[in-house]
């Protein structure tokens, strides 16, 4: 009767440990998911600056450091752009057969890669935003 209870007890330690690693794993994954669904849609505005820019750089120079300026700026932009499109494309959410410190490890890696993206574009867009505002004036 002690071993049925002391396996049963065992049973039940091990099956909330697995639920409990799971709910990690599943937490860490949304949170990296939500910094990604924000990347996404500040994507519209880094596009819209981009090509305001590009046809400002179209138009003949009248002040050569301005040029230099605004080319930074398009960088900066293509950069983050960049920065996301490989992001996505490196990352895998399939874990299947991973251990369960393999996947916390890869997600916070994961996390950590995309808010530095989202930095990124954070800086582009805010930058240009306040160039391109100027310049409508």
């Amino acid at each position: 009767m002690k071993k049925l209870l002391l396996i049963t007890t065992l049973l039940g330690l091990a099956l909330t440990a697995c639920t409990d690693t799971k709910k990690q794993e599943k937490d860490l994954l949304d949170d990296l998911l939500k910094v990604h669904d924000k990347v996404m849609g500040n994507d519209e505005a880094l596009m819209k600056n981009k090509m305001q820019l590009d046809s400002l750089l179209k138009l003949p120079a009248k002040d050569t450091a301005e040029k230099v300026n605004m080319k930074a700026m398009d960088t900066k932009l293509l950069a983050a752009e960049e920065a996301m499109e490989t992001w996505m494309h490196k990352f895998e959410p399939d874990v299947t057969g991973k251990s369960h410190d393999d996947i916390m490890k890869y997600y916070d890696s994961q996390k950590k890669e995309i808010m530095s993206v989202d930095s990124q574009m954070n800086v582009a867009i805010t930058e240009s935003n306040k160039y391109l505002s100027n310049k409508s004036k």
